[in-house]
């Protein structure tokens, strides 16, 4: 068989692919009635040994469950294959995800049946099943679809030349619907027969709850092609999701101060006030981490419909004139769901010891940006985790700024004396580079340098040296917390960060280079290609932190 690949679609087609001219698929008069229930599933079969086999835990199926909206608990469901009736709490195991891919009338649903599907099976997960259904009206032509597809799938399996044993196994994870995927029955149907777009893709998660996928494009040859393959990253972003949950879940030991508790809103900076323990049992904890969750409407913004920049300060005044940073991350670009990080700032202790009544600051973009409604939660962890020493302090040394031929004029050298006691001494920097320049794309799509120099001798770097434009380099992190499906060019790696996950605190001992006793001079400069900054931005906090 002829090997089939990637077809062309612009952006725009996918934004309207529910207003392609075809007629629409979810008339009131499809018969959505219940498929033949088909003979009874072996007795001996057990789902779950997957688990086991895979070395992932598993979690009952909830039969109890009706939903059929997004992250709703999704109910059961029943859908006809090419190999006879498909029921989710048959085949249940606790530890894999369902992905669903629908050819659709637009240029985008034909682009992704246009395209290779072979990554799913030759570099994506194993804990996954895949469902090729379509949005025809009649059964005939949906099963023709399922079957071209299934003949593109085989022939991938000969051409990569899978064993035996994996092409069974992806034999029994991979599913192609003959009947349309309206006339699903249970949830899924429901699900779809609601939906005012048409859904290319969606799935049901390993904690049971349907989430949209988003899109599955990527950029490449000067514009963003419609690729099925992009499908893998979904289910490693679910395996993220559950056990970050269930590790949250089961962390019973930690001190939690919400800041936002579940708040619905549109506003894109907002503070809050807390109260924090009191100095005396602040004073025992030696770990700190910021629990960020943030769920969006699928809404064609969805929270944001950029990448930008969003914090966690702490204020040091009531008027929140100024304030320290705590955490940074990048929101995705307009995707609807749940997303949750939880980052650690336990360098940054020091900045709370005193306890009692203290301001945050929430920013999640610009202020002059549309806003989106969202639900957000956001809290502090405190523990007691037996480390073998804890931040007393930490001092704000240096900030970022337009990273251009004048910026390191304005980084004048830091003087600092460790209060007394002190035993070590960090350098944490938060930073990341944005902005693109003519010609070099800096700072976002480059590696630039920052050299930060105690007392005149030790030199402590930070660069992104083979990092910045790296394909699919961001993608490849969905199972560190990167929603995959973000609408933009989300996939390939940036210079200290991606689409959709925090940026991570840089820790560096430079206790060997400072006197504890005395003051000390820490220096710092940024360069691109050894030589002077030629544009773009830096975000960045650089502290200098006390351990005792």
């Amino acid at each position: 068989m002829t090997r089939r690949w990637i077809t062309l679609a612009s952006l725009a087609s996918l934004l309207l692919v529910a207003c392609d001219g075809d007629p629409s698929p979810l008339d009131a008069g499809v018969d959505a009635g219940a498929p033949d229930a088909g003979p009874p599933p072996d007795a001996g079969f057990d789902p779950t040994e997957i688990c086991d086999t895979l070395g992932l835990p598993s979690t009952p199926f909830d039969a109890a469950a009706t939903g059929a909206a997004w992250e709703e608990v999704a109910g059961d469901f029943t859908v006809q294959t090419l190999d006879g009736p498909w029921t989710l709490s048959e085949h249940w195991s606790g530890c894999e995800s369902y992905v669903f891919i629908n050819w659709s009338a637009s240029d985008y649903g034909r682009g992704l049946w246009a395209s290779s599907p072979d990554e799913l099976f030759t570099v994506g997960p194993r804990n996954v099943h895949y469902f090729f259904g379509a949005y025809d009206t009649e059964e005939s032509i949906t099963q023709m679809r399922a079957e071209e597809m299934r003949a593109v799938i085989q022939d991938g399996f000969d051409f990569q030349g899978l064993s035996a044993e994996d092409r069974a196994y992806w034999e029994d994870h991979i599913h192609y619907i003959g009947a349309p995927i309206q006339q699903a029955e249970g949830s899924v149907g429901e699900l779809v027969r609601g939906s005012p777009i048409i859904l290319a893709a969606f799935a049901i998660t390993r904690q049971q709850r349907f989430d949209p996928v988003g899109s599955l494009m990527t950029i490449g040859g000067g514009g963003f092609t419609p690729l099925v393959s992009m499908a893998r990253f979904a289910a490693p972003y679910y395996d993220y999701m559950q056990a970050l949950d269930a590790r949250i879940a089961a962390d019973t030991d930690a001190t939690v101060v919400p800041i936002a508790d579940a708040e619905v809103t549109t506003e894109r900076v907002f503070d809050r006030t807390v109260t924090l323990p009191a100095a005396s049992a602040m004073a025992a904890f030696d770990s700190l981490e910021v629990d960020v969750q943030v769920t969006c409407l699928l809404t064609p913004d969805a929270c944001s419909e950029w990448d930008r920049n969003a914090y966690v300060y702490v204020c040091t005044d009531e008027t929140c004139a100024e304030q320290r940073e705590l955490v940074h991350w990048i929101t995705p670009y307009s995707r609807p769901g749940r997303r949750r990080w939880l980052i650690d700032a336990t360098p940054l202790l020091g900045l709370l010891r005193d306890g009692g009544a203290r301001t945050f600051r929430l920013v999640f973009g610009p202020t002059w940006e549309e806003p989106t409604e969202r639900t957000v939660s956001v809290s502090l962890r405190l523990a007691s985790r037996g480390a073998a020493d804890r931040a007393i302090g930490a001092e704000l040394a240096f900030t970022g700024g337009e990273f251009n031929d004048t910026y390191n004029a304005g980084q004048a050298p830091f003087q600092f004396t460790p209060p007394a006691g002190t035993t070590r001494v960090e350098l944490v920097t938060i930073l990341s580079g944005h902005g693109q320049t003519m010609g070099d794309n800096c700072a976002e799509w480059c590696n630039h340098v920052h050299t930060f120099t105690v007392n005149g001798a030790g030199d402590h770097v930070v660069e992104f040296a083979g990092q910045a434009g790296t394909r699919n380099g961001c993608a490849d992190l969905a199972s560190d917390g990167v929603p995959p499906g973000q609408w933009g060019n989300w996939s390939p790696l940036r210079a200290g960060w991606c689409p959709g996950l925090p940026v991570p605190a840089e820790r560096m001992d430079i206790t060997a280079d400072v006197d504890l006793s005395a003051q000390n001079e820490l220096t710092y400069r940024g360069s691109f290609m050894g030589a002077e900054p030629r544009g773009g931005n830096i975000s960045l906090s650089a502290y200098v932190v006390y351990y005792q």
